[in-house]
Protein backbone atom coordinates (compact mmCIF):
# COMPACT_ATOMS: atom_id res chain seq x y z
CA UNK A 1 0.00 0.00 0.00
CA UNK A 2 2.82 2.33 0.95
CA UNK A 3 4.64 1.39 -2.25
CA UNK A 4 1.55 2.21 -4.39
CA UNK A 5 1.17 5.61 -2.67
CA UNK A 6 4.81 6.48 -3.33
CA UNK A 7 4.53 5.36 -6.95
CA UNK A 8 1.35 7.44 -7.52
CA UNK A 9 2.93 10.48 -5.88
CA UNK A 10 6.00 10.18 -8.09
CA UNK A 11 3.81 9.91 -11.19
CA UNK A 12 1.85 13.03 -10.26
CA UNK A 13 5.09 14.91 -9.60
CA UNK A 14 6.52 13.97 -13.00
CA UNK A 15 3.27 14.97 -14.72
CA UNK A 16 3.29 18.36 -12.99
CA UNK A 17 6.91 18.99 -13.93
CA UNK A 18 6.28 18.02 -17.55
CA UNK A 19 3.21 20.30 -17.71
CA UNK A 20 5.21 23.19 -16.28
CA UNK A 21 7.82 22.75 -19.00
CA UNK A 22 5.27 22.90 -21.85
CA UNK A 23 4.56 26.46 -23.13
CA UNK A 24 1.18 27.81 -22.13
CA UNK A 25 -1.15 28.87 -24.97
CA UNK A 26 -0.71 32.60 -25.71
CA UNK A 27 -3.70 34.66 -24.60
CA UNK A 28 -5.55 36.60 -27.28
CA UNK A 29 -4.04 40.04 -27.62
CA UNK A 30 -6.11 42.71 -25.91
CA UNK A 31 -3.67 45.49 -26.79
CA UNK A 32 -3.45 46.54 -30.47
CA UNK A 33 -0.26 46.43 -32.49
CA UNK A 34 0.33 49.79 -34.08
CA UNK A 35 2.56 52.76 -34.67
CA UNK A 36 2.65 56.51 -34.90
CA UNK A 37 3.26 57.88 -38.40
CA UNK A 38 4.34 61.32 -39.55
CA UNK A 39 3.71 62.71 -43.02
CA UNK A 40 3.83 66.06 -44.76
CA UNK A 41 3.15 68.00 -47.92
CA UNK A 42 4.78 71.36 -48.41
CA UNK A 43 6.09 74.01 -50.76
CA UNK A 44 8.00 77.13 -49.81
CA UNK A 45 9.24 79.80 -52.17
CA UNK A 46 10.78 83.23 -52.37
CA UNK A 47 10.45 85.24 -55.56
CA UNK A 48 11.10 88.63 -57.10
CA UNK A 49 9.29 90.48 -59.88
CA UNK A 50 12.72 91.78 -61.03
CA UNK A 51 11.50 95.29 -60.34
CA UNK A 52 12.32 95.30 -56.66
CA UNK A 53 9.00 93.79 -55.56
CA UNK A 54 7.62 90.44 -54.42
CA UNK A 55 6.81 87.85 -57.07
CA UNK A 56 3.01 87.56 -57.12
CA UNK A 57 0.66 84.90 -58.41
CA UNK A 58 -0.76 86.15 -61.71
CA UNK A 59 -3.57 83.77 -62.78
CA UNK A 60 -6.80 85.18 -64.24
CA UNK A 61 -8.90 81.98 -64.08
CA UNK A 62 -10.18 79.88 -61.21
CA UNK A 63 -7.65 77.08 -61.77
CA UNK A 64 -4.45 78.54 -63.14
CA UNK A 65 -0.98 77.05 -63.30
CA UNK A 66 0.96 76.39 -60.11
CA UNK A 67 4.43 77.50 -61.25
CA UNK A 68 4.13 80.76 -59.27
CA UNK A 69 1.89 79.51 -56.45
CA UNK A 70 2.28 80.70 -52.87
CA UNK A 71 3.90 78.83 -50.00
CA UNK A 72 1.78 76.25 -48.19
CA UNK A 73 2.43 73.24 -45.95
CA UNK A 74 0.66 70.42 -44.14
CA UNK A 75 1.93 68.53 -41.10
CA UNK A 76 0.26 65.20 -40.46
CA UNK A 77 0.44 62.94 -37.41
CA UNK A 78 -1.55 59.74 -37.32
CA UNK A 79 -1.90 56.61 -35.25
CA UNK A 80 -2.45 53.30 -37.05
CA UNK A 81 -3.51 50.17 -35.14
CA UNK A 82 -4.37 46.57 -35.96
CA UNK A 83 -6.81 45.01 -33.54
CA UNK A 84 -8.20 41.51 -33.14
CA UNK A 85 -8.98 39.75 -36.41
CA UNK A 86 -9.30 42.02 -39.44
CA UNK A 87 -10.14 45.20 -37.52
CA UNK A 88 -7.91 48.21 -38.20
CA UNK A 89 -8.13 51.85 -37.14
CA UNK A 90 -6.30 55.08 -37.76
CA UNK A 91 -6.61 58.55 -36.27
CA UNK A 92 -5.38 61.38 -38.52
CA UNK A 93 -4.54 64.96 -37.60
CA UNK A 94 -3.37 67.37 -40.32
CA UNK A 95 -2.51 70.99 -39.61
CA UNK A 96 -2.12 73.38 -42.55
CA UNK A 97 0.01 76.52 -42.66
CA UNK A 98 -0.92 79.26 -45.11
CA UNK A 99 1.18 82.15 -46.41
CA UNK A 100 2.19 84.82 -45.75
CA UNK A 101 4.56 83.52 -43.12
CA UNK A 102 5.65 85.85 -40.33
CA UNK A 103 8.80 86.79 -42.27
CA UNK A 104 6.58 88.95 -44.52
CA UNK A 105 4.26 90.34 -41.86
CA UNK A 106 6.43 90.78 -38.78
CA UNK A 107 3.54 89.41 -36.74
CA UNK A 108 3.29 86.05 -34.97
CA UNK A 109 -0.22 85.32 -36.21
CA UNK A 110 0.41 82.52 -38.67
CA UNK A 111 -2.71 81.43 -40.56
CA UNK A 112 -3.52 77.86 -39.51
CA UNK A 113 -6.27 75.45 -40.48
CA UNK A 114 -7.35 71.97 -39.43
CA UNK A 115 -7.57 70.03 -42.69
CA UNK A 116 -7.87 66.56 -41.18
CA UNK A 117 -9.05 65.53 -37.73
CA UNK A 118 -10.81 62.20 -38.07
CA UNK A 119 -10.85 58.58 -36.98
CA UNK A 120 -11.33 55.67 -39.36
CA UNK A 121 -12.14 52.05 -38.65
CA UNK A 122 -12.08 49.07 -41.01
CA UNK A 123 -13.57 45.64 -40.42
CA UNK A 124 -13.37 43.27 -43.34
CA UNK A 125 -14.68 45.02 -46.43
CA UNK A 126 -16.42 47.82 -44.52
CA UNK A 127 -14.81 51.16 -43.63
CA UNK A 128 -16.33 53.84 -41.36
CA UNK A 129 -14.93 57.28 -40.53
CA UNK A 130 -15.97 60.48 -38.79
CA UNK A 131 -14.54 63.94 -38.21
CA UNK A 132 -12.99 66.63 -40.40
CA UNK A 133 -11.47 65.24 -43.57
CA UNK A 134 -10.02 66.26 -46.92
CA UNK A 135 -12.12 63.87 -48.97
CA UNK A 136 -11.05 63.81 -52.59
CA UNK A 137 -9.85 61.79 -55.56
CA UNK A 138 -7.30 62.38 -58.33
CA UNK A 139 -5.89 65.80 -59.22
CA UNK A 140 -4.45 67.65 -62.20
CA UNK A 141 -1.04 68.32 -60.72
CA UNK A 142 0.02 71.27 -62.89
CA UNK A 143 -3.18 73.10 -61.94
CA UNK A 144 -3.08 72.01 -58.26
CA UNK A 145 -6.74 71.09 -58.63
CA UNK A 146 -9.12 68.18 -57.95
CA UNK A 147 -11.68 68.49 -60.78
CA UNK A 148 -14.23 65.86 -59.72
CA UNK A 149 -14.44 65.37 -55.96
CA UNK A 150 -12.83 67.69 -53.43
CA UNK A 151 -14.59 68.07 -50.09
CA UNK A 152 -13.39 69.34 -46.72
CA UNK A 153 -16.31 69.14 -44.30
CA UNK A 154 -16.99 67.93 -40.79
CA UNK A 155 -19.04 64.78 -41.06
CA UNK A 156 -18.64 61.09 -41.63
CA UNK A 157 -18.72 58.40 -44.24
CA UNK A 158 -18.67 54.73 -45.09
CA UNK A 159 -17.09 52.63 -47.79
CA UNK A 160 -17.56 49.07 -48.93
CA UNK A 161 -15.06 47.14 -51.02
CA UNK A 162 -16.98 44.56 -53.03
CA UNK A 163 -13.73 43.06 -54.30
CA UNK A 164 -10.15 44.16 -54.91
CA UNK A 165 -11.22 46.40 -57.80
CA UNK A 166 -14.67 47.79 -56.93
CA UNK A 167 -15.45 50.22 -54.12
CA UNK A 168 -18.53 52.23 -53.14
CA UNK A 169 -18.10 55.21 -50.80
CA UNK A 170 -20.62 57.64 -49.27
CA UNK A 171 -20.19 60.71 -47.12
CA UNK A 172 -22.29 63.40 -45.45
CA UNK A 173 -20.79 66.57 -44.03
CA UNK A 174 -21.55 70.08 -42.92
CA UNK A 175 -19.87 73.49 -43.11
CA UNK A 176 -20.82 77.07 -42.28
CA UNK A 177 -19.01 80.25 -43.31
CA UNK A 178 -18.83 83.36 -41.17
CA UNK A 179 -20.58 85.68 -43.64
CA UNK A 180 -24.00 87.19 -44.14
CA UNK A 181 -25.04 84.30 -46.41
CA UNK A 182 -24.80 81.64 -43.70
CA UNK A 183 -24.15 83.24 -40.31
CA UNK A 184 -24.83 86.48 -38.42
CA UNK A 185 -24.47 87.42 -34.78
CA UNK A 186 -26.06 90.57 -33.32
CA UNK A 187 -25.39 92.33 -30.00
CA UNK A 188 -28.44 92.58 -27.72
CA UNK A 189 -29.04 93.78 -24.19
CA UNK A 190 -27.70 91.31 -21.63
CA UNK A 191 -30.49 89.55 -19.64
CA UNK A 192 -28.69 90.36 -16.36
CA UNK A 193 -26.46 93.22 -15.38
CA UNK A 194 -25.25 95.71 -17.97
CA UNK A 195 -23.74 95.53 -21.40
CA UNK A 196 -24.58 93.31 -24.34
CA UNK A 197 -24.31 89.70 -25.42
CA UNK A 198 -24.25 88.26 -28.91
CA UNK A 199 -27.11 86.14 -30.21
CA UNK A 200 -27.13 84.03 -33.36
CA UNK A 201 -29.51 85.77 -35.76
CA UNK A 202 -28.65 83.76 -38.89
CA UNK A 203 -27.54 80.15 -38.66
CA UNK A 204 -27.79 77.96 -41.75
CA UNK A 205 -24.97 75.52 -42.44
CA UNK A 206 -24.67 73.83 -45.81
CA UNK A 207 -25.14 70.04 -45.78
CA UNK A 208 -23.38 68.01 -48.46
CA UNK A 209 -23.80 64.35 -49.39
CA UNK A 210 -21.50 62.49 -51.78
CA UNK A 211 -21.60 59.07 -53.41
CA UNK A 212 -18.73 57.57 -55.40
CA UNK A 213 -18.34 54.27 -57.24
CA UNK A 214 -14.82 53.28 -58.35
CA UNK A 215 -13.98 50.31 -60.56
CA UNK A 216 -10.53 49.21 -61.73
CA UNK A 217 -9.61 46.96 -64.64
CA UNK A 218 -6.07 45.69 -64.07
CA UNK A 219 -3.83 42.68 -63.37
CA UNK A 220 -3.57 41.70 -67.01
CA UNK A 221 -7.32 41.51 -67.67
CA UNK A 222 -7.12 44.10 -70.46
CA UNK A 223 -3.44 44.85 -71.03
CA UNK A 224 -0.58 42.42 -71.57
CA UNK A 225 1.43 44.26 -68.94
CA UNK A 226 -0.10 43.37 -65.53
CA UNK A 227 1.03 46.73 -64.15
CA UNK A 228 -1.25 48.69 -66.51
CA UNK A 229 -4.92 49.37 -65.96
CA UNK A 230 -8.08 51.47 -66.31
CA UNK A 231 -10.02 53.38 -63.68
CA UNK A 232 -13.74 54.24 -63.96
CA UNK A 233 -15.39 56.59 -61.47
CA UNK A 234 -19.02 57.69 -61.20
CA UNK A 235 -19.65 60.47 -58.71
CA UNK A 236 -22.52 62.57 -57.35
CA UNK A 237 -23.21 65.28 -54.76
CA UNK A 238 -26.28 66.78 -53.11
CA UNK A 239 -26.27 70.22 -51.41
CA UNK A 240 -28.88 71.74 -49.11
CA UNK A 241 -29.10 74.89 -47.01
CA UNK A 242 -32.00 75.86 -44.75
CA UNK A 243 -34.03 79.06 -44.64
CA UNK A 244 -33.00 81.90 -42.35
CA UNK A 245 -33.43 85.56 -41.48
CA UNK A 246 -30.70 88.16 -41.90
CA UNK A 247 -30.83 91.67 -40.46
CA UNK A 248 -29.61 94.52 -42.66
CA UNK A 249 -27.17 96.35 -40.39
CA UNK A 250 -27.77 99.67 -42.23
CA UNK A 251 -31.57 99.75 -42.15
CA UNK A 252 -32.21 97.41 -39.21
CA UNK A 253 -34.79 95.51 -41.28
CA UNK A 254 -34.99 91.73 -41.39
CA UNK A 255 -34.56 89.99 -44.71
CA UNK A 256 -35.68 86.43 -45.29
CA UNK A 257 -33.35 83.98 -46.99
CA UNK A 258 -35.10 80.94 -48.51
CA UNK A 259 -33.95 77.36 -48.33
CA UNK A 260 -31.85 76.28 -51.28
CA UNK A 261 -30.39 73.15 -52.78
CA UNK A 262 -28.36 71.79 -55.70
CA UNK A 263 -26.83 68.67 -57.17
CA UNK A 264 -23.72 67.59 -59.07
CA UNK A 265 -22.87 64.52 -61.09
CA UNK A 266 -19.67 63.57 -62.90
CA UNK A 267 -17.36 60.82 -64.06
CA UNK A 268 -13.69 60.03 -64.50
CA UNK A 269 -11.83 57.77 -66.91
CA UNK A 270 -8.19 57.04 -66.11
CA UNK A 271 -5.48 54.91 -67.63
CA UNK A 272 -2.01 54.10 -66.33
CA UNK A 273 0.86 52.04 -67.71
CA UNK A 274 2.52 51.09 -64.44
CA UNK A 275 5.81 52.55 -65.65
CA UNK A 276 7.31 55.73 -64.18
CA UNK A 277 4.02 57.41 -63.21
CA UNK A 278 2.76 57.51 -66.80
CA UNK A 279 -1.01 58.11 -66.77
CA UNK A 280 -3.91 60.13 -68.20
CA UNK A 281 -7.13 61.15 -66.42
CA UNK A 282 -10.23 62.61 -68.06
CA UNK A 283 -12.87 64.30 -65.87
CA UNK A 284 -16.36 65.61 -66.69
CA UNK A 285 -18.95 67.08 -64.34
CA UNK A 286 -22.11 69.17 -64.30
CA UNK A 287 -23.59 71.03 -61.33
CA UNK A 288 -26.81 72.96 -60.81
CA UNK A 289 -28.08 75.28 -58.11
CA UNK A 290 -26.14 75.46 -54.88
CA UNK A 291 -23.74 72.71 -56.00
CA UNK A 292 -22.37 75.04 -58.70
CA UNK A 293 -20.61 76.99 -55.93
CA UNK A 294 -17.61 75.82 -53.94
CA UNK A 295 -18.66 74.94 -50.36
CA UNK A 296 -16.02 77.35 -49.04
CA UNK A 297 -17.35 80.28 -51.10
CA UNK A 298 -20.66 82.14 -50.92
CA UNK A 299 -22.71 83.02 -54.02
CA UNK A 300 -22.49 86.67 -55.03
CA UNK A 301 -25.65 86.87 -57.13
CA UNK A 302 -29.04 85.14 -57.00
CA UNK A 303 -32.25 84.50 -58.87
CA UNK A 304 -35.23 86.77 -58.17
CA UNK A 305 -36.36 84.50 -55.33
CA UNK A 306 -32.96 84.84 -53.59
CA UNK A 307 -31.96 81.24 -54.40
CA UNK A 308 -29.22 79.86 -56.63
CA UNK A 309 -31.73 78.11 -58.88
CA UNK A 310 -30.66 78.62 -62.47
CA UNK A 311 -26.95 78.57 -61.62
CA UNK A 312 -24.97 75.95 -63.56
CA UNK A 313 -21.40 74.80 -63.93
CA UNK A 314 -20.15 72.40 -66.61
CA UNK A 315 -16.53 71.42 -67.01
CA UNK A 316 -14.21 68.96 -68.69
CA UNK A 317 -10.62 68.50 -67.52
CA UNK A 318 -7.61 66.48 -68.58
CA UNK A 319 -4.35 65.73 -66.80
CA UNK A 320 -1.48 63.33 -67.25
CA UNK A 321 2.19 62.47 -67.32
CA UNK A 322 4.47 60.57 -69.72
CA UNK A 323 8.09 59.51 -69.15
CA UNK A 324 10.51 57.68 -71.42
CA UNK A 325 14.26 57.37 -70.96
CA UNK A 326 15.59 60.91 -70.30
CA UNK A 327 12.40 62.72 -71.30
CA UNK A 328 9.12 63.54 -69.62
CA UNK A 329 5.98 65.49 -70.45
CA UNK A 330 3.33 66.63 -67.98
CA UNK A 331 0.11 68.31 -69.05
CA UNK A 332 -3.17 69.70 -67.81
CA UNK A 333 -6.16 71.45 -69.32
CA UNK A 334 -9.80 72.29 -68.66
CA UNK A 335 -12.82 74.09 -70.04
CA UNK A 336 -15.42 75.49 -67.65
CA UNK A 337 -18.77 77.13 -68.33
CA UNK A 338 -20.35 78.95 -65.40
CA UNK A 339 -23.73 80.72 -65.28
CA UNK A 340 -25.25 82.35 -62.21
CA UNK A 341 -28.99 82.43 -61.50
CA UNK A 342 -29.34 86.19 -61.99
CA UNK A 343 -31.78 87.03 -64.79
CA UNK A 344 -29.48 89.84 -65.98
CA UNK A 345 -27.73 88.83 -69.23
CA UNK A 346 -24.71 91.06 -68.51
CA UNK A 347 -22.80 90.14 -65.39
CA UNK A 348 -19.30 89.08 -64.36
CA UNK A 349 -20.87 85.95 -62.86
CA UNK A 350 -21.56 84.46 -66.30
CA UNK A 351 -18.39 83.36 -68.05
CA UNK A 352 -16.49 80.69 -69.96
CA UNK A 353 -12.89 79.94 -69.02
CA UNK A 354 -10.09 77.52 -69.60
CA UNK A 355 -6.42 76.70 -69.18
CA UNK A 356 -3.92 74.53 -71.04
CA UNK A 357 -0.40 73.88 -69.75
CA UNK A 358 2.47 71.68 -70.92
CA UNK A 359 5.70 70.98 -69.02
CA UNK A 360 8.38 69.10 -71.00
CA UNK A 361 11.31 67.81 -68.94
CA UNK A 362 14.83 66.62 -69.61
CA UNK A 363 16.29 64.35 -66.92
CA UNK A 364 20.03 64.86 -66.60
CA UNK A 365 21.45 61.82 -64.90
CA UNK A 366 19.56 60.47 -61.90
CA UNK A 367 19.27 63.58 -59.76
CA UNK A 368 19.17 66.64 -62.01
CA UNK A 369 16.77 67.96 -64.57
CA UNK A 370 15.42 70.98 -66.36
CA UNK A 371 11.77 71.64 -67.20
CA UNK A 372 10.16 74.18 -69.46
CA UNK A 373 6.56 75.27 -69.21
CA UNK A 374 4.13 76.97 -71.55
CA UNK A 375 0.52 77.79 -70.73
CA UNK A 376 -2.45 79.81 -71.90
CA UNK A 377 -5.49 80.80 -69.87
CA UNK A 378 -8.53 82.91 -70.67
CA UNK A 379 -11.91 83.93 -69.29
CA UNK A 380 -14.71 85.38 -71.42
CA UNK A 381 -17.31 87.33 -69.43
CA UNK A 382 -20.92 88.08 -70.35
CA UNK A 383 -20.01 91.66 -69.57
CA UNK A 384 -19.20 94.53 -71.95
CA UNK A 385 -15.60 95.65 -72.38
CA UNK A 386 -15.58 99.47 -72.53
CA UNK A 387 -12.38 99.40 -74.60
CA UNK A 388 -13.82 97.12 -77.33
CA UNK A 389 -17.08 98.82 -78.32
CA UNK A 390 -19.03 96.88 -75.68
CA UNK A 391 -17.85 93.50 -76.96
CA UNK A 392 -17.60 90.83 -74.23
CA UNK A 393 -14.70 91.33 -71.86
CA UNK A 394 -12.02 88.70 -72.49
CA UNK A 395 -9.11 88.34 -70.08
CA UNK A 396 -6.26 86.16 -71.31
CA UNK A 397 -2.59 85.56 -70.70
CA UNK A 398 0.37 83.52 -71.86
CA UNK A 399 3.00 82.24 -69.47
CA UNK A 400 6.41 80.76 -70.25
CA UNK A 401 8.75 79.28 -67.66
CA UNK A 402 12.11 77.59 -67.20
CA UNK A 403 12.87 75.44 -64.15
CA UNK A 404 16.19 73.67 -63.52
CA UNK A 405 15.98 71.43 -60.45
CA UNK A 406 17.70 68.94 -58.15
CA UNK A 407 15.88 65.71 -57.21
CA UNK A 408 17.55 63.75 -54.37
CA UNK A 409 15.02 60.90 -54.71
CA UNK A 410 16.00 60.21 -58.31
CA UNK A 411 14.66 60.62 -61.82
CA UNK A 412 10.95 61.27 -62.31
CA UNK A 413 8.35 64.01 -62.60
CA UNK A 414 6.75 63.08 -59.28
CA UNK A 415 9.88 62.37 -57.26
CA UNK A 416 10.10 64.55 -54.17
CA UNK A 417 11.65 66.52 -52.58
CA UNK A 418 12.56 68.78 -55.49
CA UNK A 419 14.70 71.93 -55.26
CA UNK A 420 14.00 74.44 -58.05
CA UNK A 421 15.12 77.68 -59.59
CA UNK A 422 12.11 79.15 -61.40
CA UNK A 423 11.81 81.89 -63.98
CA UNK A 424 8.41 82.68 -65.49
CA UNK A 425 7.17 85.49 -67.74
CA UNK A 426 3.45 86.29 -67.91
CA UNK A 427 2.07 88.30 -70.82
CA UNK A 428 -1.42 89.73 -70.22
CA UNK A 429 -3.87 91.29 -72.65
CA UNK A 430 -5.81 94.47 -71.87
CA UNK A 431 -8.79 92.50 -70.60
CA UNK A 432 -6.63 90.74 -68.02
CA UNK A 433 -5.20 94.05 -66.85
CA UNK A 434 -8.72 95.43 -66.41
CA UNK A 435 -9.39 92.85 -63.70
CA UNK A 436 -7.12 94.87 -61.40
CA UNK A 437 -7.61 98.35 -59.98
CA UNK A 438 -6.05 101.24 -61.90
CA UNK A 439 -3.58 101.77 -59.08
CA UNK A 440 -2.40 98.14 -59.15
CA UNK A 441 0.82 97.55 -61.10
CA UNK A 442 -0.82 94.47 -62.65
CA UNK A 443 -3.17 96.91 -64.38
CA UNK A 444 -0.26 98.99 -65.66
CA UNK A 445 2.19 96.35 -66.92
CA UNK A 446 1.85 94.09 -69.95
CA UNK A 447 4.55 91.64 -68.85
CA UNK A 448 5.12 90.27 -65.37
CA UNK A 449 8.40 88.59 -64.38
CA UNK A 450 8.85 85.97 -61.70
CA UNK A 451 12.25 84.72 -60.52
CA UNK A 452 12.33 82.53 -57.46
CA UNK A 453 13.66 79.65 -55.42
CA UNK A 454 11.21 76.88 -54.59
CA UNK A 455 11.24 73.56 -52.78
CA UNK A 456 8.37 71.06 -52.77
CA UNK A 457 8.02 67.79 -50.85
CA UNK A 458 5.53 65.13 -49.90
CA UNK A 459 5.95 61.93 -47.96
CA UNK A 460 3.82 59.48 -45.99
CA UNK A 461 0.72 61.70 -46.21
CA UNK A 462 -2.73 60.10 -46.20
CA UNK A 463 -4.02 63.01 -48.33
CA UNK A 464 -1.50 62.50 -51.14
CA UNK A 465 -1.23 58.74 -51.44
Amino acid sequence: MKTQFITSLAALTLTAVASAQEPLPAPEASVPTGSFEFGSYGRVRIASDLRGGWGRTANVVAYGTRIDEDSYAELELRREDKWKGDIKTKVVTTLALFSPFFHFTGQINQQLAVRNLYAQGTIGKLTLWGGSRMYRGDDVYLLNWWPLDNQNTIGGGAGYQFNADTTLAAHVGMQRLENSYQSQQLPVVAPFGTGTVNVQKLDRPRIIETLKLTHLIRNGRLFKDPRAGFKFVVYGEGHQIGAGVYQDTLTGQDRGLPQDYGFLFGAQLGIWTGERDTHVNLFVRHARGLAAYDPLAAPLTFANDRTTMGSTETLIALGGNWEKDAFGLMGGAYLRFFRDGDVSPTTTQKYDEGTVVLRPELFIGEHWGVAGEASFQARRFAYPDPDRNSQPLVASMWRFGLMPYFSPAGRGSFKRPQFRLIYAATVRNNGAKELYAKEDVFNQRDVEHFLGLNVEWWFNSSSYL
